[in-house]
Formats: structure tokens, sequence, C-alpha cells
């Protein structure tokens, strides 16, 4: 069920207030055409989903564009921001963004391998971030982020076999000027950031962005007298622009960026079974509303990345644009994580202490080579090659504290604590080093045929070759423990595959103002290998690559004077090998493993509209059906009673109903400042947390539906040299999960709580100077 405040809706309902709320604003829009002027309209929407410049409206694509404008008025700072802005998309959240990852029409990868690759691509400025949890950093100086749904191999390889989230910042200006903006809020949230355009010479202009935030958290830590699950971070980025020749454009970005984070702390929010109940005593549990946690070790990540990209535009004539892209990222995270979820030791099963920590490097090496042909010939193509390599090694150490028996009292019914003096205690603790390596070589290319001036076929191709190896290496605990293993490990693996994926499909204009296509395509996402801490000898074998099949078509209109644009997609797309985790007995215990889960299924439907009744008054609104499920599952060895009959089942992070709907109104005062209001309703319906076979358990991890409001008003300085923006966000104070995870203490739900779990207060000041 969705609530709204004071109300509760079941999730049918969360569509009919969606749609209410547009059928209230749209036909509107419409009647106001005729009385708004032409200048009163959108602009062209202008996007780079197909490699070249074209107004959204004749992509032959689902997309979503989120301006800079909608990111930033919303306190967007990260991706997760884009998930209630774009109702396709969802994320997993996770204790490290190791293993978060994004989900684009219900398909995405939960893994905990080393040697995986995301099902979602996330592309910055042409460049690829090979691993999910450099999605979830900062955004910089954002011009717009594309979110392209649904198979993208064509174009952008082999990690987009369900969509792509294509981010594209801002260029330098020709004139000297910039911002400088400062946000603070009523629960302690403090940022930071400016950017300046530096016209250097004539053939020369650069662009220096720098961002600092701190935040104490959400959630307080009893057991160390603090509050948690928030964050300090900062980063600079710089971009120069060249104009080497009058042919040939040079492109140089760096970024450095760092945070230091003491988070992300999972809650109990539900009782311990037996007498593992007292070891909560004095937290109140209530699910997603639990605030409190007893935990003696600090969740904490810290992580470094930098990243340097080179980008060569050269014009070659008729033969179009021939553009060369280079880049290397560099990735370090370090994670300490509580894993026993208690502040003591008791003698007791469960009762023990588990610690994890350890470091993450990664390197990733980029290079593109793509010619595109110039736009409105009979022929208009993109081809190219891709070479991607991308290595990582993690060092994991678990450590144990175990108590048989002990002297001293209990502290609740058969809950007896332990002390190092007064009990008999063991240290079991093992140390794993692995990694993985993957290469990558593809050659790719895109066609259009303009048969007649509303007339055209579609067409591409990929040819990919992947190369993927792996080790792991395990110092084994010299004595048993929880989570360890007495057994080493060193293990080499090695696997290869050739894949060519392709696309096809037309598209025709039914009128100057409505468009219509249809589309098949492929994807595809290279093979794996299940490495992780505890990977035994029956774990070494290929993961095998994941293929798709999709369809897909849509309707695109825009009125005359671009008042009202609505597009809306059908889709359906089968995965075969679907690369996900799943549960198996190991060590008499229920843990998951990634493998080849068998064949999985996602169809629905989109719409995304904009509407501009007045010159000063827009709305915007989007609605996602996804209907996304076990089709046949692979049963694995050592699977728990009952994961033979999965057939139907909703894949994990797939609500069936998502939509938002924004509005903003600019009231002209005609003195020193005019004045803006803004809201924003999004709106989730239920949705499973992972593959749980057990229908109990399954039920206890469904996350709720909800619904957030956020609402602004900002007095802004008719010059734009100014603007004071005065906000809320979750205004009814909608508390909600964004992971629900089985695997606490005594048997108990551990939940994953966002930033904007409790409603809170803010205001931002943004400053322009110079040229604007």
């Amino acid at each position: 069920m969705t609530r709204i405040g004071k109300f509760t809706l079941r999730n049918g309902s969360s569509l009919a207030s969606v749609a209410g709320l547009l059928a209230l604003a749209l036909p509107g829009a419409a009647a106001a055409q005729e009385a708004a002027g032409a200048d009163d309209g959108y602009e062209e929407i202008i996007v780079t989903a197909q490699k070249r410049e074209q107004n959204l409206q004749d992509v032959p694509a689902a997309v979503s564009v989120v301006t800079a404008e909608a990111f930033e008025s919303r306190g967007g700072v990260n991706i997760q921001s884009l998930q209630q802005l774009v109702p396709s998309l969802n994320f997993k959240d996770s204790p490290t963004m190791l293993d978060s990852s994004l989900f684009l029409r219900g398909v995405g990868t939960i893994n905990f391998s080393i040697a995986a690759e995301p099902s979602v691509g996330f592309v910055v400025d042409g460049v690829i971030q090979a691993r999910a949890a450099e999605a979830f950093g900062d955004l910089y100086d954002i011009e717009r982020i594309e979110v392209l749904r649904g198979p993208q191999g064509t174009l952008f390889g082999k990690n987009a076999s369900a969509g792509v989230v294509n981010v594209v910042t801002k260029r330098p200006g020709d004139e000297l000027g910039g911002y400088v903006e400062a946000t603070a809020t009523d629960d302690e949230e403090y940022r930071a950031r400016g950017a300046i355009d530096l016209p250097l010479s004539e053939m020369i202009k650069g662009r220096l962005t720098a961002s600092y935030a701190r935040f104490d958290g959400t959630i307080r830590n009893v057991t160390l007298n603090r509050t948690v699950n928030g964050y300090e971070r900062y980063g600079v980025r710089g971009l120069l622009e060249a104009q080497a020749t009058d042919a040939l454009t040079l492109t140089f970005i760096a970024d450095w960026r760092k945070q230091d984070s003491d988070c992300c702390a999972e809650v109990v929010g539900t009782t311990p079974a037996g007498a593992l109940a007292g070891s909560l005593s004095g937290i109140r549990l209530a699910g997603d509303e639990t605030r409190e946690i007893r935990q003696n070790t600090l969740t904490e990540t810290r992580e470094r990345s930098w990243g340097v990209s080179l980008q060569a535009d050269l014009d070659v004539g008729t033969a179009g644009t021939l553009t060369s892209i280079t880049a290397y990222r560099d990735y370090r995270n370090f994670g300490i994580r509580d894993g026993d979820f208690i502040d003591r030791v008791y003698a007791i099963g469960g009762g023990h202490q588990l610690d994890d920590f350890g470091p993450q490097p990664s390197d990733t090496l980029t290079q593109e080579l793509r010619l595109t042909s110039p736009s409105g010939e009979l022929f208009e193509y993109v081809i190219g090659g891709f070479y991607y390599n991308a290595e990582q090694e993690r060092t994991f150490q678990r450590d144990d504290i175990v108590c048989s028996a002990t002297t001293l009292a209990p502290v609740s019914a058969g809950l007896s604590p332990c002390a190092v003096g007064a009990s008999t205690l063991t240290f079991p603790t093992s140390r794993a080093v692995f990694g993985s390596d993957i290469e990558s070589l593809a050659a790719f290319g895109n066609l259009t045929v303009n048969l007649t001036e509303r007339l055209r076929l579609l067409g591409g191709a990929r040819f990919t070759n992947d190369k993927v190896s792996a080790y792991h290496d395990r110092v084994p605990s010299p004595i048993a423990g929880p989570g360890v293993l007495t057994i080493g490990s060193g293990y080499r693996m090695e696997t290869e595959n050739d894949d060519f994926s392709w696309r096809g499909g037309a598209q025709f204009d039914l009128s100057d103002n409505l468009m219509t296509y249809a589309t098949y395509s492929q994807g595809y996402k290279g093979p794996a290998f299940n490495v992780f801490f505890n990977q035994n000898a029956n774990q070494t074998g290929v993961i095998e690559a994941e293929t798709a099949d999709a369809y897909e078509g849509g309707l695109k209109y825009s009125s005359p004077d671009r008042d009202l644009i609505v597009n809306t997609a059908v889709y359906y797309a089968k995965y075969d090998n679907f690369q996900a985790n799943s549960f198996v007995n190991l060590n008499n215990s229920v843990i998951t493993q990634l493998t080849n889960a068998g064949t999985v299924s996602t169809r629905g439907f989109e719409v995304d509209a904009l509407a501009r009744p007045t010159r000063n008054f827009s709305v915007t609104g989007g609605i996602a059906y996804t209907d996304a499920h076990i089709d046949e599952f692979n049963v694995p060895p050592g699977a728990p009673a009952g994961s033979s009959t999965r057939k139907g089942e909703p894949l994990p992070l797939a609500p069936k109903w998502k939509g938002n709907v924004g509005a903003n109104w600019k009231i002209e005062t005609g003195g020193m400042f005019d004045v803006e209001l803004g809201t924003q309703v999004s709106l989730t319906s239920d949705q499973v947390s992972s593959l749980e076979a057990n229908p109990v358990t399954r039920r206890q991890i469904t996350i709720d539906g909800y619904s957030i409001v956020d609402a602004n008003v900002a007095l802004v300085d008719p010059d734009a040299g100014w603007r004071l923006n005065f906000f809320v966000r979750n205004l009814f104070d909608e508390s909600y999960a964004t992971l629900l995870t089985p695997g606490g203490p005594g048997g108990s739900i551990r939940y994953l709580l966002p930033r904007d779990v409790d409603r809170y207060f803010g205001v931002n000041l943004r400053v322009a100077f110079g040229a604007r």
C-alpha cells in the first residue's frame, strides 16, 4: 500500500493519484496553448542518447531527461536523488557503496562479487564508470541527466543490458563568471559549492568547480553516544576546452573527490527471537521508524577517487566528426562494518561479535574511437571501437569473538554477557585477498536510413570480446567461528566470451508534432565469477553471460507551441542466464551467492509529461508500470526447500507502480525580487528487497509503498543574480526504508534508511557573479 501523509492508498490507487494530478494539470495546459505565445513553451531538449546531438522528441527510444534546474531544485547531489524524479529508475541501497546498484524497469544486479559487473551503465561525459559504487558519489556541475531505459548495448556497451544513466556536465562559458552557493538544514546538514568560468584566451577556456558537504546523520548509536549515518565529503573538478584548430577541439577533464562517512549502519527494526531480545533493551524497535542502534563498532567508509579524460573531436568534412575519448579512473574504498548488530558478547548462539574491514582499490582504463556522420543525410551513422580494462582487488578481514561460558550474571532472562577474565572466549579470524581483471574489446555501429521526410529505418550492431580473470587467496581461521572458514584457498579462474548483438526498428512521423517508433534490441552483459570472502572450491565455475531480447514501442508528442510534451513507451524484455544472488545452504546457514538464476522478464508502460499552461506556470509528471518477475528459476544445489516454486515471483526492487508530479509557479512582483513556488510528489508501491525463496521471509523483507512530498518557496532576482530558496523535504514526515534484510540478531530484520527518512527544512542561497 501507499500512504500520503495521514491518508492510506492501496497500490492501484498510487496510479490513480498520479494520473489524477496529471489530469488536473495537463488538460489545463492544452487549453492554454492558444493563449501562450510560442516563446512561452519549452525550449528544445537536446540529448546525446544516440551519441549525436538530437532533439529528445526525435529520438526513437525511451529517454527521461532531468535538467540541472530540476535536479538542483530538489537538492540533488548524487544519483539517489534521481529515483523520485524518474519513475523507471530504482536503486539498491547498501551498508557500503561497493554493494549498491542501479535498476531500470525492474532489472539490475544484486551481488557481492568483485568479478561481476552492473546491468545499468553509468556514464559521465562519455566515460563509463566501471564500478556501481562510483555512481553514488557526488555529481558536479550538471547540465542534464539522461536516463535511457532498456538494453543500450549497441552504443553504450555490455554494462548496459538494462539501460544507461548518462550524465552531461556544463561546458565553460566565453566570459569570466560563475556562482557560489550554500545550503543549511535544521538537522545540521551543510553544503557549499561554486564554479567559475575562466576564458584563458580566444582559443582556450576553462571551468573549475569545487564542493564541500557535512552531515552528522539520522541514527543515534546509544553505545557510542553519537549520531551516525552521516558524512563529510569534498571534491574539485576542472575542465579545459581548447580550439586547437578550426577543425579540432580538445576537452580535458580532471576530477578528485574524497568522502569519510560513518555510513551506513543498519537499524534492527524487529524484536530478536528468544533471549537475544535483551541485547537491544532500551531501543524502540519500530520497523522503519527505528532511529537507534546498539553497536560497539562504528560502521564507516572512507573513499577517494580521481580521474582524467581527454576528448578530441575532429571535423573530417563530409564524413562527419571523428571522436576519441581516452580516460583513466582510480577508485579507493576502505570499509569497516559491525556485522553482529549488538554491542556486547553473550554466552548464547548468535551472541558473538563479528567485525569486517579492509580496503578495495580499483583502476579503469577506457578508450573509445568513433565516427559520427552529419545529420540530415540519407544515411546517418555512428561507427567505432571501444576498449575497456578494469582491475580491482579487495582485502577482507573478519574478526570474531565467541563466548562458550561465563561467570557473569544474566542481564535479562537467558542472556549472560561475557568479558575477558570472567568468560571462556575464542577469537576466530580469517583474511582473504581476492580480485579480478575484466578486459573488453568491441566494435559497434548504429545506422538510421531517412527513407522519406517522415519514415526512417533503424539498425545497429555490436561485436564484443570479453576476457575475465579472477583469483582468491584466503588465510583460514585457526579455529571455527561464525562466518569464517577453517580452510584456505588458492583459486585461479579465467574465461573468454564473444557476443554479437543487434537492434532494428522503424520510426515514423505521424504529423509534424507526433512521432511513433518500434524497435527490437538485444542486450548483453559479460560472464562473471562468484568471488567473495568465503568463496569455496565449489564456487569457482563461470557465471555465464546474461543476454536480453527487448521489444519497445512509443509515441512522442509536442504541441505546436511546445506548451505540452507527452512521451509514452510500452515494452517487453526477456533476460536469459540472469545474473543474480540466489540462496543456498552453506555451513548450516543460508547465504547468498551469485548464480545464473534463470530466465526473467519485465513488461510495462511509461509516460513522461511536461506542460506549461502559462509562461510562469509549469507542470512535470511521470508514471511507470513495471511487471518484472521470474519466468524460470534455476535451483542451485543446496537451495532451501521451496526454491523450485519461484515462477511468477516479482524481481527485487521492482515496484509495480512509481510516479511523480511536480509544479512550479513564478510570481513576477515587479519589485526587487520575484517569487517561485514549487512542489514535488513521488509515489512508490510495494517492492520486495531480494530473491528470497521463503514466502514468510519474503513478506518480512517487502518494503511497503510510500509517498514523499517536497515543497519550496524561493525569492529570485529578476536579473538572475541571486536566488534564496526555502525548502522542506518529506513534508508529511513519511518514514520508509530503502532495503530490508534478514539475518539480524535472533532472526530480526535489518533496515537501511535514506537521508530523507524524516522531514527536514533548509535554506539555499545561490549568488552569481560576472557573466550570466
